[in-house]
């Protein structure tokens, strides 16, 4: 049989669950209430309905009102009669509508969030606590006194204010404040019964480090104890009596502030709410009877006093224990690459009596996020960590380090099985990049390590040096082996970065020109580059130190060393160099520099250079890589008046189809193809296609490596504009061609 009514519509709707809810809860609750029959009337010493009600609206929202509209008139129906019901329900509905309404306003969006978070905590005391217990109070005196309800029903007098009604109003304030966090977690798992899950998890998360269950089962034998000694009947001996009540109850605050303090704020409401109701139904065990009514006041009093205490400690130190959580966490991880940091692997070292440790170096990244930016560095750590994790056992982790290198801590079973499967991942890494795959070298290094670990900084920088090696070898390296050929290679390498240095500080670096001619007769040249070995007369041609220069990010401080000097040249030979004209290298990565163009047109300006009389020369492979940022600044240089080279065109990834897109004005067949087109026919059939794809594009041609009269005249009947290469000059100091004026 089809079911009329799903769970979820019951759940949910107005008429389904909000309604059962409050039919059942407010008489229960009612029942629940411990209460005295003083001279005056019925006294509450917990008021527990209205909190229902409070909890309800908590739940269910707006839906709820209906069913406490419902039930509070039947209560009062069957006990008074229609008129008298209908007067005081419509009394709850007016309070509880604005104090809803109120908070509903205040809290916006975050009205259902749990209860015990600070940042709502005066929200809710102000409307739902203050604001609704003082209106229902004052509405309902101001009924009573008018006649129109008779004081027996109602929480208050005739007289405007008595004994009875202070206890009252403590009475309504500690229901509200205490017990409807109760009956909301009882609604939550009677409309979710997971929600004892949740319960569970608040419970235990809320607790303190280090609580043991020893502790807890101390804690609650101490104060049953208490409760009990309490609870106990009326006792004549004086010193007993006031052992047993007056001394006891003192003591109780310190012994529920101190489970308040540690196990948390769901824990101890829970706690104290039971322990509170058993306290009142047993009130004659530590309320003296000599002075009864005012000694009934003090207690009610020190009780809500003691709520507000306890409430408000225990969720200040739940609150606190979790931001310290976060920041033990936070000072653990890395917050731009949301990776394990150094204080994170120290620690995780010192758990651990023995590690093998794996240092990972990425030797391109500087040249990637001087192209790319930063983000670029922040998703290939990323990518490259989260790619790690499936080779990782429990307790192997995976550290950012400062810069541009990755560590991790491994556990030394299996050491070999787990070197050579990273190895592998390592050399088949790839990021995609705006659809381009980026693979650059990465090195492996590794050694084992005991705990304590001492001195750890230096450590990491000798398995620096040596991924390194392994950057070289193309093998996991460890700092057990022998690595002094390559070492020496290394250092190689910084020697040349010194001389690079000191030749960019004290110009040491020569500018050579070889002319590039064309079949019409007009010609310009191309700016190459040597250096002085030292105090040598010696030059080192570009193959030796160029590595060098883009691997250590000085590329763009050595292309604008070459434009300045190139335009000096022509600005202080003008008058005899009239029509002299350069065609100067740029790597990509001077090309995608912000800054770039309006470096360049500063030096334009500032040696009175024409833009006809330079021609930016840019290797195709490399404008592949990052074809906006170069596309853009090739697009207003060409505005400016100057000339853009594609040069070694052909030896690119996808040269053909990158060419559409390419705004450039001379295209430069790479020397590779010229050399052997005469011997080669697909040699020659490249150079052909590459002419007629110029030709399309309405590019002028330049060859390059041209030795031969008949690679000439081959390459003038395929419609070459420029010929370069040994048969037209050779590279020469740039001081030459004051011999040699060019046309």
């Amino acid at each position: 049989m089809r079911k009329i009514f799903s769970w979820h519509e019951i759940r949910h709707k107005w008429w389904g669950l909000p309604i059962i809810c409050a039919l059942v809860l407010i008489p229960v609750t009612s029942w629940l209430s411990p209460i005295i029959f003083l001279p005056e009337g019925r006294t509450y010493l917990i008021y527990m309905p209205l909190a229902t009600c409070v909890a309800l609206l908590m739940v269910f929202d707006w839906a709820a009102l209906p069913g406490i509209v419902l039930t509070l008139f039947l209560r009062y129906y069957f006990r008074v009669g229609a008129e008298m019901a209908t007067l005081l329900t419509v009394i709850y509905f007016t309070s509880l509508f604005l104090a809803w309404l109120g908070y509903r306003w205040q809290a916006g969006n975050r009205w259902s969030a749990p209860l015990g978070l600070m940042n709502l905590a005066w929200m809710r005391v102000g409307w739902l606590l203050v604001f609704l217990t003082v209106f229902f109070m004052t509405v309902l005196q101001i009924v009573v006194e008018s006649g129109l309800l008779p004081g027996y029903l109602g929480l208050v007098t005739a007289d405007f204010v008595t004994l009875r009604t202070l206890i009252n109003l403590q009475a309504m304030i500690i229901g509200i404040l205490l017990n409807s966090h109760v009956i909301y977690l009882v609604i939550r798992m009677i409309r979710q019964p997971r929600y004892w899950r949740v319960l569970r998890m608040m419970l235990r998360k809320q607790r303190a480090p280090g609580v043991k269950t020893t502790e807890m089962v101390v804690w609650f034998l101490v104060m049953a104890t208490m409760v009990t000694l309490l609870s106990v009947p009326s006792i004549s001996e004086p010193f007993t009596k006031i052992l047993l009540s007056d001394y006891t109850l003192t003591l109780l605050f310190p012994v529920m502030l101190f489970g308040a303090l540690r196990y948390g704020y769901y824990f101890i409401s829970i706690v104290w709410s039971i322990t509170l109701t058993v306290l009142f139904y047993n009130y004659q065990g530590f309320i003296s009877e000599t002075g009864f009514v005012h000694n009934l006041v003090f207690v009610s009093a020190l009780m809500l006093v003691y709520t507000i205490t306890l409430l408000l400690m225990s969720a200040l130190s739940s609150r606190q224990r979790l931001l310290m959580k976060k920041f033990r966490s936070a000072a653990l991880l890395d917050p731009v690459f949301g990776l394990p940091n150094l204080r994170a692997f120290n620690r995780d070292l010192a758990r651990h009596p023995r590690s093998m440790l794996c240092f990972i170096r990425v030797s391109d990244m500087d040249v990637l996020s001087r192209n790319y930016g930063m983000q670029l560095r922040i998703q290939f750590k990323q990518q490259l960590a989260v790619g790690l994790k499936p080779f990782l056992q429990s307790g192997e982790r995976v550290y950012h380090l400062p810069g541009y290198d990755l560590v991790l801590r491994l556990n030394c079973e299996d050491a070999d099985m787990k070197l050579q499967g990273l190895h592998d991942y390592l050399e088949d890494f790839r990021l995609l990049w705006n659809g381009l795959p980026l693979h650059p070298n990465i090195g492996l290094s590794y050694c084992t390590v005991y705990s304590p670990v001492e001195h750890l900084p230096i450590l990491l920088g000798e398995l620096s040096g040596i991924a390194e090696v392994s950057l070289t070898t193309g093998q996991p390296e460890s700092n057990k082996s022998d690595h002094s050929q390559v070492q020496l290679e290394i250092r190689d390498k910084v020697d040349m970065l010194h001389k690079i240095q000191r030749a960019l500080d004290d110009d040491r670096f020569v500018l050579m020109a070889q002319p590039i001619l064309g079949v019409r007769g007009d010609s310009y040249y191309e700016i190459l580059l040597r250096m002085f070995d030292g105090s040598q007369d010696t030059l080192i041609t570009p193959d030796k130190f160029l590595p060098v220069v883009h691997e250590f990010g000085l590329s763009y401080q050595m292309d604008m060393w070459v434009l300045r000097h190139a335009l000096m040249f022509i600005n202080q030979n003008r008058v005899r160099l009239p029509s002299l004209r350069f065609a100067v290298n740029f790597t990509p990565s001077t090309l995608c520099r912000p800054t770039f163009t309006r470096d360049f047109k500063s030096l334009m300006l500032e040696y009175e250079i024409e833009p006809f009389q330079i021609v930016l020369e840019v290797t195709e492979s490399h404008l592949l890589q990052n074809m906006k940022y170069a596309d853009f600044a090739m697009r207003e240089l060409r505005a400016y008046g100057c000339r853009i080279a594609i040069d070694d065109f052909g030896t690119g990834y996808a040269s053909y189809g990158r060419l559409k897109a390419i705004q450039a004005d001379i295209l430069k067949i790479d020397g590779s193809f010229v050399r052997n087109m005469l011997t080669d026919s697909l040699d020659a059939y490249i150079v052909q296609s590459i002419c007629q794809v110029a030709r399309m594009k309405h590019l002028s041609i330049v060859a390059e490596y041209v030795e031969t009269e008949e690679q000439k005249a081959a390459l003038h009947a395929l419609g070459v504009d420029y010929m370069q290469g040994y048969l037209v000059g050779k590279p020469e100091p740039l001081a030459t061609l004051l011999d040699f004026p060019a046309t």
